[in-house]
């Protein structure tokens, strides 16, 4: 058997496992304040774009009730509010996602405290659960920040091919208009060719029928 502690060493032993716990809520209540800045950080964020999103739903709902006759622009604002939908929904899906990243992390932050509070003895084992969580952020974001570029590169594509669709309505509404004045021009024209052949003379004001 080996020799029994001294009341020196058990004294010491107890001060720093003290040190360690006081130490880990300190590290504990870091991140909490931490945690409560980001998320109040991603609430405002998405105040702005739902406010954003708003202001575009009203702008686009006045622009229709102005142009109510137009069948172009119905379909061009139905297009417009399928998209804003689509963006809505990969915000709010965007916005879930980053709450499961925050819980997860949150839980391996817990469960490293929990494991270094049970396991640890000294301040290094301490720094080396500090340094796992570090890693364990970064990677949570480093994941997060890919999903955010993917929902972006959707978005940017999907606005492209709404202004090309846009385009083409256009230049087609164009032509259409272009074609109806090319044909009311030939008719008028044909009219006057026949009035000419069969020697009819135009209605002018001051006529009257015999």
């Amino acid at each position: 058997m080996g020799a029994p502690s001294s009341p020196g060493a058990a004294y010491a032993q107890s001060r720093r496992k003290i040190a360690n716990k006081e130490t880990a809520a300190i590290l504990k209540a870091r991140y909490l304040e931490r945690d409560a800045v980001k998320q109040k950080m991603l609430d405002s964020q998405a105040k702005t774009r739902r406010r954003k999103v708003k202001n575009k739903m009203e702008k686009t709902a006045q622009a229709v009730a102005k142009t109510q006759r137009s069948p172009f622009l119905v379909d061009l604002l139905a297009e417009n509010e399928k998209i804003d939908e689509e963006n809505r929904v990969r915000l709010a899906e965007q916005a879930r996602r980053a709450k499961v990243f925050e819980r997860r992390k949150e839980e391996a932050k817990n469960a490293i405290i929990l494991k270094a509070l049970q396991e640890a003895s000294d301040l290094d084992a301490l720094r080396k659960e500090k340094r796992i969580i570090m890693e364990e952020e970064r990677r949570l974001k480093a994941l997060l920040d890919i999903e955010k570029t993917k929902a972006h590169r959707k978005a940017d594509r999907q606005a492209a091919a709404r202004a090309e669709r846009q385009r083409k309505s256009a230049k087609a509404e164009y032509r259409r208009a272009a074609n109806k004045d090319m044909l009311d021009d030939h008719m008028r024209r044909e009219h006057e060719l026949l009035m000419v052949k069969h020697e009819v003379r135009p209605k002018e004001e001051g006529d009257f029928a015999v």
